[in-house]
């Protein structure tokens, strides 16, 4: 229920969190074997090159019994109007057929931007609610209220 964070706890990871403290759901962060750096300028240059050559990077771990779920909670920050490439590795790893996915998205000016239709093209077979959680990125570390209304009104 959580992605690549810069720093601790990210604004996706403090998302994840309030999710988790909510619906009872379990965390599994999803990281890669090569960090990414802590310079905010160097993590969204990293993240451009990855989006241009369509990258997947390599997953740190992997959900042993994702068989188990069915229901989802998948955040991720917008970098360059889209989802981190590490969400992108993440979600081909799996077959998802079937199970709920609920997004949550920390952004900066883009929005949401192509970050749902980039998912949705991932998991074809998923079904992935129309009702997104996203929050200015800056807003993120006092928007508990925001995400647990969210939650109540997707019936948690």
């Amino acid at each position: 229920m959580s992605s690549p964070s810069v720093t601790k706890p990210g604004n996706v990871e403090q998302l994840a969190l309030w999710v988790q403290e909510k619906t009872g759901g379990e965390l599994f962060s999803i990281r890669v074997t090569e960090p990414y750096p802590s310079d905010w300028d160097e993590c969204l240059e990293r993240a451009n090159e990855e989006k241009a050559d369509g990258a997947r990077p390599e997953l740190v771990q992997t959900v042993e019994n994702m068989e188990d779920y069915d229901v989802i909670f998948l955040g991720y920050p917008n970098w360059w109007y889209s989802c981190p490439t590490a969400i992108l590795s993440f979600l081909e790893e799996y077959d998802l057929s079937g199970k709920q996915i609920y997004l949550f998205c920390s952004h900066g000016t883009g929005g949401l931007a192509s970050s749902v239709e980039d998912i949705r093209a991932a998991i074809p077979n998923s079904s992935i609610s129309e009702h997104v959680f996203d929050v200015y990125e800056e807003d993120a570390a006092s928007s508990k209220q925001d995400i647990e209304i969210w939650l109540e009104e997707l019936g948690y």
